[in-house]
């Protein structure tokens, strides 16, 4: 088939390597989000997998508006057969759902209808879940509501497992679930049925304040949102020298009011 891959951030790089290096379909073009300003200086800079279409001769799509009417049009002379999107970062309306002749799948970062939303991983992680996996699903109007195409394992999620270590390896199972899924679309063969939406559960977005550390909350629950926050935005709390980001963190024994730093040493850390 001819493929249209739609994605932008790290943990989209395995599918479109998979597509492009041993697969039997053809990638016609990258539609990914424009460049924004990012780093030191705020300058303008590529999403990774822009640079890697670059990489690999495709054309390049960075529309505002996914849907806008010139959008569609360039989609159209593409010509895809199916569009692949991989953690793209925008909801796409009935206009370009429509377009590709077997519709838009998608690769989602859990077991759905678990955690539906932009932050799968950083929500389980939260919950104190101990196991996730990745979905193939149909793309349909709602928020992560389409009918379910294939399901992973259950994968276990480590006890000091961050969010950018479970991402890295739920983006390689992943890789191999959407190309199975593909082969399988075009043979004919494969399953799909709707979600149970009654089990549904929400994944929003994870914000800075959400990062904040809430030091009357148990031990388990600080030790997952640190997990949670890392790689980013990284979990934060504020001390008499101003802001600390605290990057790792383990169980340690002690008490006190909650808050107070009982320890602290070059080696060990602090001990809160």
């Amino acid at each position: 088939m001819k493929v249209l891959f739609a994605g932008t951030p790290v943990f989209a790089l395995p599918s479109l390597d998979r597509i492009a290096g041993s697969s039997r379909h053809t990638l016609v073009g990258v539609l990914t989000r424009p460049d924004r300003p990012r780093a030191r200086g705020r300058r303008l800079l590529p999403p990774p997998v822009k640079e890697k279409g670059l990489a690999l001769g495709l054309p390049i799509l960075q529309p505002d508006r996914p849907s806008a009417p010139e959008t569609l049009e360039a989609i159209a002379r593409l010509a895809p057969d199916v569009v692949a999107v991989v953690a793209f970062g925008r909801i796409l309306k009935p206009a370009f759902l429509r377009l590709p002749r077997f519709g838009c799948v998608n690769l989602h970062a859990s077991l759905l209808p678990m955690y539906r939303g932009a932050a799968p991983i950083e929500r389980a992680i939260l919950d104190g879940r101990t196991e996730t996996g990745v979905t193939t699903m149909q793309i349909a109007e709602g928020l992560d509501t389409g009918d379910i195409l294939l399901l992973s394992e259950p994968l276990p999620i480590g006890p000091e497992e961050t969010a950018g270590e479970l991402a890295s390896r739920l983006a390689t199972i992943g890789a191999d679930l959407l190309l199975e899924t593909l082969d399988r679309i075009e043979r004919g063969d494969c399953p799909r049925r709707p979600q149970e939406n009654e089990k549904a559960t929400d994944a929003p977005p994870v914000r800075k304040e959400d990062a904040r550390i809430d030091w009357s909350r148990d031990a388990g629950s600080i030790l997952n949102l640190v997990r949670a926050m890392n790689p980013k935005p990284i979990a934060e709390t504020e001390s008499a020298h101003g802001a600390l980001r605290v990057f790792r963190a383990l169980r340690a024994p002690g008490g006190g009011p909650p808050g107070t730093v009982l320890a602290a040493d070059p080696r060990s850390g602090l001990v809160v």
